[in-house]
């Protein structure tokens, strides 16, 4: 059960020659439309000439796109520091916690949330989260057109992460997001440091607005929702600063949303252009085990995630490259996630691929806190989805719109359903 990487929609650009391609590696960037066009190539072309390659860009850094050097590299938190976090950095005002914290931090830091984001804890949601992925569907039901980026893939994790575990009221659901996006989706045709500016701004803005809400939760009393939950939280004996809880909510939020949105939205792209994709996922999703595998091998093939950045923080050799205090390495999970070394038919998706050791979530004490949370989402999103979503393509006259940044997606997918009544017989059973 597989399709081939040259047929699927997250194929893209031409053959390039060979001085095109040396350039796009000395000047790799995840915030360049280029890098995003032709990254299958790029990471080809890195993985067997230039496993360490040196990019110029952003000040000089190194982006690491074999699976097993990524791979160690993301265990090595004392070597290899995680903050910043990306290339160039955020400029948020406040370190993201847990995600830009190290030993010993990180770890009684993530025990703080770790277990609202459990297997367990996750499942308890389940009913919650297809009500959701219901109403959602709901508002499209019958119209002739529709941006599923925007009215599906952004506002099911969008929702989940405020309504489910942050207690957002419903009025700044759409504030919350555009500012988070801001530093997320940085302007590709900006300069490094109005990019920086726009960011810090955003990431202030979110702080601020964290803080009200921190307020009114100990003026007016504390819910069952996380930020209450840090409120009251204690570390050694401490309660948490003001500072560290709103570091946790500066990752919550768009590591709730945006990974899993734009997961989301290439994958209804996908299924504008490879119809098969569906044709495949529809026979799954009556089937528990094999919908887990699909739901794996979809975030290996298309993870949100460009490349997350590793600071050093020892004079080292790593991977045959001398490394020196203050270099910035940026680890390329979607080119680890194709390594022929690793994955066989790498630039397939294999819907049954066993085993599956994908790092679409990322590796080591910073894997993804909300993975769990973000497999049930799609889980959930496919079932509902393929069973009363008609088929669609994307509107004439329009076109599927990308955005770089840190996280890889669709912004805008505007499509034209086919026959409603067509999938409304399918539920019916006639």
């Amino acid at each position: 059960m597989s399709i081939n990487q040259s047929q699927t929609s997250d194929a893209e650009g031409e053959v390039l020659d060979s001085a095109r391609l040396r350039a796009l590696i000395e000047n790799f960037s995840v915030h360049d439309k280029d890098t995003l066009r032709y990254r299958h190539e790029i990471y080809q072309e890195m993985r067997e000439s230039c496993p360490v390659a040196h990019s110029k860009r952003h000040g000089g850094y190194y982006a690491l796109s074999r699976y097993r050097d990524i791979y160690d590299a993301a265990h090595k938190p004392d070597e290899f520091s995680s903050f910043p976090v990306t290339i160039p950095p955020f400029g948020n005002p406040t370190p993201m916690i847990p995600l830009e914290a190290g030993p010993p931090m990180h770890r009684k830091y993530r025990t703080l949330v770790g277990g609202q984001f459990s297997p367990n804890s996750v499942e308890a949601t389940e009913s919650r989260m297809r009500e959701m992925v219901r109403d959602i569907l709901d508002d499209l039901e019958g119209r002739e057109a529709a941006d599923l980026a925007k009215e599906v893939a952004v506002a099911l994790p969008l929702r989940a992460i405020l309504e489910l575990y942050l207690g957002v009221p419903r009025k700044d659901w759409d504030r919350l997001k555009d500012e988070f996006l801001r530093m997320l989706q940085p302007d590709p045709d900006a300069t490094d440091e109005e990019n920086q500016e726009a960011a810090m701004e955003a990431g202030l803005n979110c702080t601020m607005y964290f803080a009200e809400m921190l307020d009114n939760l100990r003026t007016n009393g504390y819910g069952t929702d996380l930020i209450s939950h840090l409120a009251q939280a204690e570390l050694d004996g401490q309660r948490l600063t003001d500072d560290e809880i709103l570091g946790f909510c500066l990752v919550l939020v768009p590591a709730g949303f945006d990974t899993t949105a734009s997961l989301m939205s290439r994958l209804l792209l996908m299924f504008t252009e490879q119809p098969e994709v569906r044709d495949q996922l529809e026979q799954v999703i009556d089937d528990p085990d094999a919908l887990d595998l699909a739901v794996e091998e979809l975030v290996r093939f298309i993870p949100p995630l460009p490349g997350i950045a590793r600071n050093v923080t020892q004079p080292c050799s790593f991977a045959g490259t001398d490394l020196k205090v203050g270099d910035r390495l940026l680890l390329l999970w979607p080119s680890a996630n194709r390594d022929p070394e690793e994955f066989p038919q790498p630039d397939e998706l294999v819907l049954d691929r066993q085993p599956n050791r994908h790092l679409g979530f990322g590796s080591g004490i910073h894997r993804c806190l909300g993975s769990h949370l973000a497999r049930l989402e799609i889980k959930l999103l496919l079932q509902e989805f393929l069973r009363r979503v008609p088929r669609y393509k994307v509107a004439p006259g329009q076109e599927a719109q990308w955005h770089t940044g840190n996280t890889w997606g669709v912004k805008k997918l505007p499509v034209v359903f086919e026959d409603w009544s067509t999938s409304a017989a399918a539920r019916s059973g006639g």
